[in-house]
C-alpha cells in the first residue's frame, strides 16, 4: 500500500526547498498523470487548461521524449505556441523540467519568477521526485476509491 504520509512529506520538502512553483505528474499513462500536484498560480492552471496548452507545451514534449533535466530556456526554439512566453506573463519565468522513470514516467516542472533555478535546487528536487515516483509504484493499479486520498493532497497545496 502506498503511504500517504510519505507523499505528503515529499511535497512539503519541495515547497520548503525554494521560493518556486511546481507541477508534478506522477506515473503518466495515455498522456495523463495518475497523480497531479501543483503549486502554480490558479489563474495559470485555469488558463493553461482552458486553452489546451498541454498540446503545444515544449516542456511536456521534452519530458515525453527524454529523461533527465532540461532548462526551459533550451526549449524556446520548440515553443511555436509561445507557451513559455504566456507562462512568463503569470510569473513563471525561469524553469526546469525533470523527467524520470522507465516503465512508468513521472514529470516535474519547476519554475521561479525572478531568478534561474540553481543546480543544487533542481538536483534536490530530482531526488525528491525520484523518491515520490518510487513510493507510488503500483499506483496505476489502485481503484478510484484508493486513489482519492492521494489526489486530495493536491487541494492542500499552496497556490497564489
Amino acid at each position: 500500500m502506498i503511504n500517504l504520509h510519505t507523499i505528503e512529506k515529499a511535497l512539503q520538502r519541495l515547497i520548503e526547498l525554494a521560493d518556486w512553483k511546481f507541477a508534478l505528474g506522477l506515473h503518466i499513462r495515455f498522456a495523463n498523470p495518475t497523480l497531479l500536484y501543483q503549486t502554480y498560480p490558479q489563474k495559470w492552471i485555469d488558463y493553461y487548461s482552458e486553452n489546451g496548452l498541454v498540446f503545444a507545451d515544449p516542456t511536456v514534449h521534452w519530458a515525453i521524449a527524454n529523461t533527465g533535466i532540461c532548462d526551459w530556456a533550451d526549449l524556446k526554439s520548440m515553443d511555436d505556441g509561445n507557451v513559455l512566453g504566456q507562462a512568463a506573463e503569470f510569473g513563471l519565468r525561469y524553469g526546469k523540467v525533470v523527467s524520470i522513470g522507465k516503465e512508468s514516467r513521472t514529470f516535474g516542472f519547476f519554475t521561479h519568477s525572478s531568478r534561474p533555478i540553481t543546480d543544487e535546487e533542481i538536483e534536490t528536487a530530482r531526488a525528491i521526485l525520484e523518491e515520490a515516483h518510487e513510493t507510488t509504484l503500483g499506483v496505476t493499479k489502485l481503484s478510484e476509491e484508493e486513489l482519492a486520498p492521494l489526489r486530495e493532497l493536491n487541494k492542500s497545496l499552496p497556490r497564489s
